[in-house]
C-alpha cells in the first residue's frame, strides 16, 4: 500500500488488507469474465466492507484505493481495464448512495479526503477518482462547489494531468460560474472531444437558460459540425434553436427531426418559449405528420397527449373510433383522453362507448364480457335526461337482442341490472 493520506487510512487498509487481495485476485486471475461474474466480486466486496463496522465511505474509500494501488503494481490497469472501470463503478454508486444519508460536516470530510486522492494522481488516465468525483457532483449542495473548484485549482497541473481530470475540472468551473475557464479548458487541453464529455456541460447550460453561451460553445468546440449532425448533443441544439431567433427554415427542420422520433417530453421543451397561439399552429401541422405514424407506439402516445393538451376532442372521438381495436387494454394516455372527452361533452363520448361494448362483446370471452358491462354502467351516466334514459333503455334492448345468444354476456347485464 503506498503512503498513508489520512490518520485512519494505514490502520483500516491492514485490517481490510486480506479482502482487498482476494478481489484483486478475483478480478485478474481468470482469463474470461462476463458482466455476471463482475457483479458477483462487487457484491462480495461490498458485504466484506458492510461487515466491517466502521465509517463505510472511509471503508469504500481504502478498498477501492487497494485495488487501485494492486492495478499499479501489478501493471495490469490497461490489461483489466473493462474489470477495474466495472468495480468502480459499482463502488462508486454505493459511496453515493451512503452520501445521501450524512451530515454536511461529514460530507465535507470525505470530499476532502477524496480530493486529495484525486490530486495525488492527477497523471494516471486510470485512477478512478475524477469519476467519483463527477458522479458526486451531479447531485452535490451548491455550498460544495467553490470549495472543490478552490482545492483544484491550487494543485492540479493542467498540462500533465489525465484527460479524464481536466473534464471533470471543467465542469466543476462551469458551477461554479465560470464558464469562460470551463470552456478553455476543453478547448486547450481535451484532445478529441466527443459528444459524451460534454454531454453534462449542456445540460447545465440548458437549465440556467445559457442559450446564447451554449450557442458559442457549440462553435468553439465543434467548428466543423453543421447544425443537424450533433448525435447525442443534437437536442441542445434543437431545444437552443428554438428558444433563440431563427429562421422560418430552421425551426421547420427542428421539427422534421422531432418526427422521426416523436416525444412529447421533447415536444414541450422544444415549443415552450412559442406562444399559444404558435403553438396550437403548430400541433395543427404536426397531428397529420403523427397520424401516419400511429403503428409506432410513441409516436401514438406523443398522438393522444397532444389531443389532449390542446382539447382536440371531435379528433379524439375520431382517432379512438379508428383505431382502438382492444378496449380492454387502454392505454393509461387513452383513458385520461377519454375522461376528458366525457367531462367536455358526455354526448360526443357516446359513439366511443358504443364501440368500445360491441368490440369487447365480439370478443366471446368472459374478460371481455366483464369489461364490456363495466362501459355500460359508465355509458349510462352519459344518458342523464328522461328523454336520454329512453334513449338508453332502447339501446341496452338492442343490445341484448343482437348478443341474445351469448349467454355469459346476458349474465353480465343481469348482474348489473340491465
Amino acid at each position: 500500500m503506498n503512503s498513508s493520506l489520512f490518520p485512519e487510512e494505514a490502520e483500516l487498509y491492514l485490517e481490510m488488507e486480506q479482502d482487498i487481495n482476494h478481489t484483486y485476485q478475483l478480478l485478474t486471475s481468470s482469463r474470461y469474465v462476463n458482466n455476471r461474474n463482475l457483479e458477483s466480486v462487487c457484491t462480495d466486496a461490498k458485504t466484506r466492507v458492510k461487515k466491517i463496522r466502521k465509517d463505510p465511505l472511509l471503508c469504500f474509500l481504502v478498498y477501492m484505493n487497494g485495488i487501485y494501488t494492486l492495478s499499479l503494481r501489478g501493471k495490469n490497469t490497461h490489461e483489466y481495464e473493462r474489470r477495474f472501470i466495472y468495480f468502480f463503478q459499482s463502488i462508486t454508486h454505493e459511496i453515493i448512495e451512503v452520501l445521501q444519508t450524512i451530515q454536511t460536516n461529514l460530507y465535507r470530510q470525505f470530499l476532502s479526503k477524496l480530493i486529495a486522492l484525486v490530486i495525488k494522481d492527477q497523471q494516471d488516465q486510470y485512477a478512478p477518482w475524477p469519476p467519483l468525483l463527477q458522479k458526486m457532483l451531479y447531485e452535490i449542495r451548491a455550498e460544495h462547489i467553490e470549495y472543490i473548484y478552490v482545492r483544484l485549482s491550487k494543485k492540479i497541473e493542467i498540462a500533465s494531468c489525465s484527460r479524464h481530470l481536466v473534464l471533470t475540472y471543467s465542469y466543476v468551473a462551469l458551477l461554479s460560474g465560470k464558464e469562460v475557464t470551463s470552456l478553455m479548458l476543453l478547448q486547450k487541453h481535451v484532445s478529441a472531444l466527443g459528444e459524451q464529455d460534454v454531454t453534462s456541460h449542456f445540460q447545465i447550460l440548458k437549465e440556467r437558460g445559457r442559450w446564447r453561451t451554449m450557442k458559442q460553445w457549440f462553435h468553439a468546440l465543434f467548428p466543423h459540425k453543421k447544425n443537424n449532425q450533433y448525435g447525442s448533443l443534437q437536442k441542445f441544439v434543437d431545444e437552443m434553436n428554438s428558444a433563440l431567433p431563427i429562421s422560418q427554415k430552421e425551426q421547420e427542420l427542428i421539427w422534421e427531426r422531432w418526427l422521426l422520433s416523436p416525444n412529447f417530453q421533447r415536444f414541450q421543451t422544444y415549443s415552450k418559449h412559442l406562444s399559444k397561439q404558435q403553438q396550437l399552429t403548430l400541433v395543427e401541422r404536426l397531428l397529420p405528420e403523427l397520424e401516419k405514424r400511429l403503428h409506432q407506439t410513441e409516436a401514438a402516445k406523443t398522438y393522444e397527449k397532444l389531443l389532449l393538451m390542446f382539447e382536440k376532442y371531435e379528433l379524439a372521438v375520431r382517432y379512438l373510433l379508428k383505431h382502438e381495436r382492444d378496449p380492454l387494454r387502454l392505454r393509461e394516455e387513452k383513458i385520461e383522453l377519454l375522461n376528458a372527452i366525457t367531462t367536455y361533452d358526455k354526448k360526443l363520448a357516446r359513439p366511443v362507448y358504443h364501440q368500445f361494448i360491441v368490440r369487447l362483446v365480439e370478443k366471446k370471452s368472459r374478460v371481455y364480457y366483464e369489461q364490456a358491462a363495466l362501459y355500460l354502467k359508465e355509458l349510462h351516466e352519459l344518458y342523464e335526461s328522461e328523454q336520454d334514459q329512453i334513449l338508453f333503455r332502447q339501446y341496452v334492448s338492442k343490445l341484448k337482442k343482437m348478443y341474445r345468444t351469448y349467454r355469459a354476456f346476458v349474465e353480465e347485464l343481469k348482474r348489473i341490472d340491465l
